[in-house]
């Protein structure tokens, strides 16, 4: 699902794209009263070209850099899933998994993966990652991956460790 400022790009271009075909379609028309319509479309379409280009310059200015000194808890998006209930889960707010989500469309779809408005630590060299399943508890994933939870904790930067959703991306130590 493309972006309001893809959205709005896209239909700005058209128009641009039209302003010769109501030149043509002007120089063609001899009887002034299709002739005034046709220059009545064109004012109306200058100033839609106008209002477009003011919508696309806000829009721009919306978005916010891609955060790239900052490394972010992540969840894979599962099915009947969306950014209201992620918002939920993780106590934020839908404009807070926007803002680091630069991009991200309208309706994410189960299976992307969506940046968590949760600062963690650089993950370190000697990790890897762990999609959290249905069932899993932090001290069964500890166990399983010879850490403990306190680690994890730290490593993800986890509010409750008696809470965590499936689809979370953990970052394990390796032992």
């Amino acid at each position: 699902m493309p972006t309001a400022l893809q959205l709005a790009n896209r239909i700005l271009r058209q128009e641009r794209n039209l302003q010769p075909l109501y030149a043509q379609l002007e120089n063609n028309l001899f009887d002034p009263r299709y002739l005034r319509a046709v220059q009545t479309l064109r004012s109306l379409q200058a100033r839609q070209i106008n209002i477009l280009t003011t919508l696309v310059d806000e829009l721009e200015e919306e978005q916010p850099p891609a955060p790239r000194d900052k490394y972010y808890a992540q969840h894979i998006l599962q099915m009947g899933e969306n950014l209201m209930i992620l918002a939920r889960e993780y106590n934020t707010t839908v404009s807070e998994i926007r803002r680091v989500n630069p991009g991200l469309p309208a309706q994410p779809q189960p299976g992307q993966i969506i940046n968590l408005p949760i600062e963690i630590p650089e993950p370190p060299e000697d990790s890897f990652r762990y999609i959290v399943r249905r069932g899993d508890t932090l001290s069964a994933i500890a166990r399983r991956f010879n850490t403990d939870v306190d680690t994890l904790v730290r490593l993800n930067n986890i509010g409750d460790p008696d809470v965590i959703f499936p689809g979370r991306i953990l970052i394990i130590p390796r032992s």
